[in-house]
Parts: C-alpha cells; sequence; structure tokens
C-alpha cells in the first residue's frame, strides 16, 4: 500500500513523536481535570441550605399561604371582626339585643302568618331579646312607592328607631336589595349600602352588623345579581359581613315551586327556607 504524503519536519504540529508526546499529556490533564471537577461536584450536603432563590417553591410564593386584605384587617370597636376564613364576621355582645331591619320578605308577607316570616323565625331560634322592623317596598335607596317617593330608605327608619332611647339594639341585621333593583344606577345602591351601615354604627356605637342580601324563588332570582353585586359591594366597603343569597343558589329552579307564594315572595315553607339558610351562615360568622 502506497504511503500517504508526510508532513515536513517541524512543521504546525512538529514531529510525529512530539505530537504523540504532547497530545499524550494533553490528554492526561484533561483527564486530571474531570475527575478534580467531579470530587468537588460530590453529592450534596442535605444539612446544608441553599439560596432561598435557587428554588421555584422559595421564589414563588405558596398557593396555600393566606392574603391579608383590608377587609379582614383588625378594626375599631363597632365595625366587623374577621372570622374563620378570611370573611368579615361579628363579634356577639355578652347580651345581644337584635334588630331585624329590611323589606316585605322581613315583615313576612307571603307566609300564611306573619310571625312565620323567616325574620321572626330566626328571632326566636336564636332566642335574644329582638325588634322585627319590615316594610314592604322598601330599601337601601329606594324609599318606597311606585315613584320612590315613600321616604322611608334603610337609613331613614334606623334613624326613626335610634329616636327610642329604651330601645338600644347591639346587633343589627339588614336584609334587603329587592326593592332597590328599581334603581337605575347601581352605584347609587352601593354608595346606599355603605351609608346605612356607617350610620347604623353612629346610632348605637358599637353595633355589629350583618348584611342580608337580596333573595327571591326563580326565575325572579336571576334578576337580581345586578342589584345583589351592588349590595355586597355596599357592605364590603363598610366592612360588613354578607349573607349572599344569590350567588349562594338559596333559590334554584327545582325548589323554587315548593317555596314560591305570588312569584315575587316565599311561601310558609319558603321562609322557614330562609331561615334555616341564614342560622347556617351565621353560625359561619360567629364562632
Amino acid at each position: 500500500m502506497a504511503s500517504g504524503p508526510r508532513r515536513p519536519a517541524g512543521g504546525a504540529f512538529g514531529s510525529g513523536r512530539d505530537w504523540l508526546k504532547y497530545g499524550g499529556l494533553f490528554v492526561l490533564a484533561v483527564l486530571a481535570f474531570g475527575v478534580a471537577a467531579i470530587a468537588l461536584m460530590g453529592p450534596p450536603n442535605p444539612d446544608e441550605a441553599g439560596p432561598a432563590a435557587a428554588t421555584p417553591s422559595a421564589a414563588t410564593p405558596s398557593a396555600a399561604a393566606p392574603t391579608v386584605t383590608a377587609s379582614v384587617a383588625p378594626t375599631p370597636s363597632g365595625t366587623a371582626a374577621p372570622a374563620t376564613g378570611g370573611t368579615p364576621g361579628i363579634e356577639l355582645p355578652a347580651e345581644p339585643v337584635l334588630l331585624i331591619l329590611g323589606d316585605s320578605y322581613t315583615a313576612g308577607v307571603g307566609a300564611d302568618q306573619p310571625d312565620q316570616g323567616w325574620a321572626y323565625l330566626v328571632a326566636a331560634e336564636l332566642g335574644y331579646p329582638a325588634t322585627v322592623d319590615g316594610a314592604g317596598g322598601t330599601g337601601f335607596a329606594w324609599g318606597g312607592g311606585a315613584q320612590d317617593d315613600g321616604g322611608e330608605e334603610y337609613e331613614v327608619r334606623l334613624r326613626k328607631i335610634a329616636g327610642n332611647a329604651a330601645f338600644v339594639p347591639n346587633v343589627l341585621v339588614l336584609q334587603g336589595g329587592q326593592n332597590d333593583s328599581a334603581v337605575a344606577n347601581p352605584a347609587e345602591v352601593e354608595a346606599a349600602t355603605a351609608q346605612t351601615i356607617e350610620a347604623a354604627r353612629r346610632f348605637w356605637p358599637g353595633v355589629q352588623v350583618v348584611v342580608l342580601g337580596p333573595s327571591a324563588p326563580q326565575p325572579l332570582a336571576e334578576g337580581l345579581r345586578g342589584v345583589n353585586k351592588a349590595v355586597r359591594a355596599g357592605a364590603a366597603a363598610a366592612n360588613a359581613p354578607f349573607i349572599d343569597a344569590v350567588e349562594g343558589n338559596w333559590f334554584t329552579g327545582a325548589n323554587s315551586p315548593g317555596f314560591d307564594a305570588d312569584g315575587a315572595h316565599p311561601n310558609t315553607a319558603g321562609h322557614a327556607y330562609i331561615a334555616g339558610k341564614f342560622l347556617e351562615s351565621w353560625a359561619g360568622l360567629t364562632r
């Protein structure tokens, strides 16, 4: 076999013997460096903590970590206290005196007898000294009457009650919002709700306030989602607990026929159902 072309002696790579010598030294150097690197990169000591930002779990907040918001921060006396789970709750006084104020639902309309209305059932179950004040056609922003000319908005009614020095409630439940759906501007309902809560706290310093939003059998309940959102926002602005019957789906297409009195009010069974759902929520707010 013919030999290939020879490289000139003293060329760029030197003689063949020099190439083997230096090439061998190069390979040994690479192997020595690799062994040293492997030794330095040995298994980590589990007792040594690495930099916090080196792991995604340390750099990213845990999804289970609680988020503190203004609505659950410590509040002055008379405002809502935080309940378990980050929802505003109430601190029951040692001797509760209850006032439930609302619209025709609170008045017991639709039940066979007014005292079979949800508010009367709740008052009886709780066992506190209580006054129930329901007035049909009224709301936080709607004063009653076909043209909103009744002048019986909730704040106005609370002011009248506060004029009686013999009755000083320290727990207040405000129910309603159904009639406020007639108000064209939801922001007005939101502002009126917050203003009503704050007024109650001025009338009776230290009073604990809970808001029960609008509710109705289906299909009317579906039309209340907008005003429900406004009342809920007003309660949140005043840091008051809000019991949400609409988004809680208290009334469904399946149960509404058995609870409907006239298309707008619950019957006796419906009032008992509202009372039971309210008391479930109440237990969560007061524990």
